[in-house]
């Protein structure tokens, strides 16, 4: 699972900054899209309404209309009837007469003026540049009454430019398209365009968007700083908790060898005691048993608060009353004569999610600390259930030596030794322990207080953790 993981995430990196990275590409180039078609729209619009009234009742320059009468209007009757009859030279003549009329067009415009003359009353930017474009030719077919296309350039660039040095016209830069007809000689309609733009219209959106741009790969480059450094700092804390556990695992073995050892070599002196001239090495194996057994109480306890964040909680589903029973009944036998424990049921039959692990360590250092702060000759501790509105409340109450107001606020910290201790040997870790086992369950622990001394802790566990026992 945990090479399952380290694979996993590379991959989950990788495929995410791609997709970021797709997306930012894909909203820079939706931007760029918008930018493209509203530039200088403002310009634009200025140009079309001057340009307009120069013209007047014209057609697409002052004198251009003499032009088209001259150039090309007396050719299209014989032009239509080379097209509907088919006749072999009529995309030739058609070719010709078209050359001829642009060449007239080009020859005598005045749009150049009539252009640079709007730039400068208008106060444009003055490297604006322009392209008078001839759009397509149609003449009207009275037999199907239809509009037949006779000429028509498929591009806006300079084959069938009129004036104007921009190289491509677009829908982005076209200032607008208009329609010119009339019925004589012949039905015809022509139209015509008028582009204008800079000639490195690209590079300045580029350059407008550069901020937007920028910052999108800053963004991006951050994003990639962050998590590699995240997943540098994932893969260290990984190393971190495989050390952690292997020396958790090292130190568990490296102890509990020796100190078992010791303990079986302290029963083989207290054996010996039936021997009197054996009873002093009877003794001192008893106080050999007595240290072993606290030192491995202690290491138990550094090692279980230590591994408890490592570990998951395995909740099942257990009687409330019977298995609180089963722990108090297994405890009253280890601290047999120590601490009269008197537990009051609650009196239901339900079951309570949790870890059995845990709840057993909860109840044990609970009544451990009621027998070792306790100076009454005869120590005692009630446990017993209350139920609130959402939570069912277990009570512990011992009568001891109580805690001093000063060590409330630290009570549950690791290696809290308090005014209360009174000199007792320990490390502080028993309530810290408690408070993480709670933490991991899910239940909350508080301190209340006692008339007549000692110490009240109330656990709250909420409703949610109980369940109806069904009933065979």
């Amino acid at each position: 699972m945990n090479s399952f993981n380290r694979n996993i995430y590379p991959w989950a990196f990788g495929t995410s900054f791609l997709i970021l990275t797709a997306l930012i590409g894909f909203l820079i180039f939706n931007t760029y899209q918008l930018e493209d078609k509203n530039y200088q729209i403002g310009q634009l619009n200025l140009i079309q309404n001057e340009y307009g009234t120069a013209i007047m009742d014209d057609k697409i320059f002052p004198g251009g209309d003499a032009v088209f009468q001259a150039e090309l209007v007396p050719y299209l009757q014989t032009w239509f009837r080379k097209v509907m009859e088919h006749s072999p030279d009529a995309q030739q003549y058609g070719k010709q007469r078209m050359e001829q009329f642009l060449a007239s067009m080009r020859k005598k415009q005045s749009l150049d003026s009539i252009f640079y003359r709007i730039v400068r009353q208008q106060r444009l930017d003055t490297t604006l540049v322009y392209l008078f474009h001839f759009d397509e030719l149609e003449l009207y077919n009275p037999t199907d009454s239809t509009w037949k296309v006779f000429y028509k350039s498929a591009n806006a660039n300079h084959m069938s430019a009129i004036s104007g040095s921009l190289k491509q016209g677009s829908l982005n830069n076209r200032v607008f398209q208009l329609a010119v007809s009339d019925r004589a000689p012949i039905p015809y309609r022509f139209t015509y365009s008028l582009y204008v733009d800079y000639e490195n219209r690209n590079w300045r959106i580029i350059q407008q968007m550069a901020p937007v741009f920028l910052l999108s790969l800053a963004c991006i480059a951050l994003i990639v700083l962050l998590s590699y450094r995240t997943y540098r700092n994932w893969v260290n804390q990984r190393k971190l908790v495989d050390l952690k556990t292997s020396f958790l695992n090292h130190m568990r073995h490296e102890f509990n060898t020796p100190l078992t050892t010791i303990l079986v070599s302290a029963h083989s002196l207290i054996d010996r005691e039936t021997d009197p001239d054996n009873k002093e090495v009877a003794q001192l194996g008893r106080v050999v048993e007595r240290q072993a057994k606290r030192l491995k109480d202690y290491f138990e306890q550094v090692m279980g608060s230590v591994a408890l964040q490592e570990q998951r909680a395995k909740i099942v589903q257990v009687p409330l009353d019977l298995f609180t029973m089963e722990i108090l009944h297994e405890l009253q036998l280890r601290y047999q004569g120590e601490i009269e424990i008197d537990y009051t049921p609650l009196g239901e039959e339900l079951l309570l999610q949790l870890d059995e692990g845990y709840y057993f360590s909860i109840l044990d250092n609970l009544i451990s600390n009621a027998i070792k702060f306790n100076d009454h000759s005869t120590k005692t501790i009630r446990l017993s259930w209350e139920r609130k509105v959402e939570q069912y409340c277990l009570k512990i109450e011992d009568n001891g030596r109580g805690i001093a107001p000063s060590d409330r606020n630290a009570l549950f910290t690791a290696f809290y030794r308090g005014q209360s201790s009174g000199g007792k040997p320990g490390l502080g870790l028993g309530l810290y322990y408690v408070k993480s086992c709670l933490d991991r369950l899910g239940w909350a622990i508080c301190l209340g207080n006692s008339s007549g001394g000692g110490t009240i802790f109330y656990i709250y566990i909420d409703n949610g953790y109980f369940n109806s026992k069904k009933k065979d």
